[in-house]
């Protein structure tokens, strides 16, 4: 093997190495709400980095198969012109087409491995950012995760002001869970518990685990009427649900909080107040469902959320004010309609 072959290998593999290295370190900021932009900065430099190498050893491999193609012509008109009795040195430029031709042969093959591992690396790295995501007890997101879909959600409110809604779901009396039949048992009741949020949500909402037995969700395009209806439907499932350890069987409930993105809301806030509605539901005596309606903490009926709904989100097609007689949601429904049919004719 020629010394530039070896150059072109190295060259290639060490700067795949080093510069994935050096972003997988910095693929994983502080964590929290406030890293969720960087990492989600850095996880695109990754790609970007990941995708660049990949298309540089695919381009250099299909420049060395064409000068491939073209050394072979090469040598059968060098064979085709030249014969023994032309000389020895005829053969000389034959032997060393041929040398050359092997080096590339070897050089290809080197190069086509590259691309192969970097496929392979690249497929690793995607399993990497999503185990990054998940929670690893239960399988649905984690704070990392809904941080990100929050701000999501937040910037897209802020561009096109569609409401949405924050539910923050505490399982109640968890500990005792723990206490008296061991932290086993409480892993399994979250694993049920998360199994059973997530069938009743939607599949177009965010369920994540953002702390022990606390779960979170985001509802898209939802105002607080749905939201409340949301909420009120999970704490319906786990009070009905038969929860089993072994041949233990157990009765759990939950308490839920919700808060509606509002003029005033960043992602901090907006959680804040689903939070504040949690404690308020667990002063209330648990499993039960309060609301922040942005004034204060009230429980979560169909005429407290109908309140809650955000000036912006009460009008109707045209601007018309929607009339207070239970119609909101239809409206709100028609508006969001006529939006994405605004955005389909752009």
């Amino acid at each position: 093997m020629v010394w530039w072959e070896l150059t072109v290998v190295g060259v290639v593999f060490a700067f795949l190495h080093v510069a994935l290295g050096w972003l997988l370190r910095r693929s994983w900021p502080p964590y929290g709400r406030k890293g969720a932009a960087h990492a989600r900065r850095e996880v695109a430099e990754l790609r970007h980095v990941a995708q660049q190498l990949a298309q540089q050893v695919v381009n250099v491999n299909r420049d060395i198969s064409e000068h491939q193609g073209r050394m072979h012509e090469v040598n059968r008109g060098l064979a085709a012109t030249c014969s023994e009795e032309e000389g020895p040195l005829a053969q000389v430029v034959l032997s060393s087409v041929a040398d050359i031709l092997r080096i590339n042969a070897r050089l290809q093959s080197r190069l086509e491995a590259a691309e192969t591992k970097l496929r392979q690396q690249g497929a690793q790295i995607e399993s990497w950012m999503a185990e990054a995501r998940t929670d690893p007890l239960t399988g649905v997101a984690n704070r990392r995760a809904f941080d990100d879909a929050l701000e999501r959600e937040i910037a897209r409110w802020r561009r096109k002001n569609i409401p949405f809604s924050v539910v923050i779901i505490d399982l109640d009396h968890f500990k005792k869970i723990n206490d008296q039949h061991g932290h086993p048992a409480g892993d399994t009741i979250l694993r049920l518990l998360a199994d059973l949020l997530g069938g009743t949500i939607r599949k177009m909402d965010t369920l994540a685990r953002i702390g022990g037995e606390e779960f979170a969700a985001i509802l898209p395009s939802t105002p607080s009427a749905g939201a409340c209806r949301a909420a009120e439907n999970c704490r319906r499932a786990v009070a009905s649900q038969e929860f089993w350890w072994g041949e233990l069987q157990l009765r759990l409930t939950v308490s839920v909080g919700v808060a509606v993105v509002d003029s005033r809301s960043d992602a901090n806030e907006l959680v804040a107040r689903a939070d504040r509605a949690l404690y308020m539901a667990k002063q209330a005596g648990r499993n039960c469902v309060y609301l922040h309606n942005g004034r204060g903490c009230v429980p979560a009926t169909a005429s407290t959320a109908t309140e809650a709904v955000p000036a912006s989100a009460s009008e109707g097609i045209g601007g018309a004010s929607a009339p207070d007689d239970g119609n909101s949601e239809f409206v709100e429904i028609s508006r969001l309609l006529r939006e994405r049919l605004e955005d389909i004719g752009q």
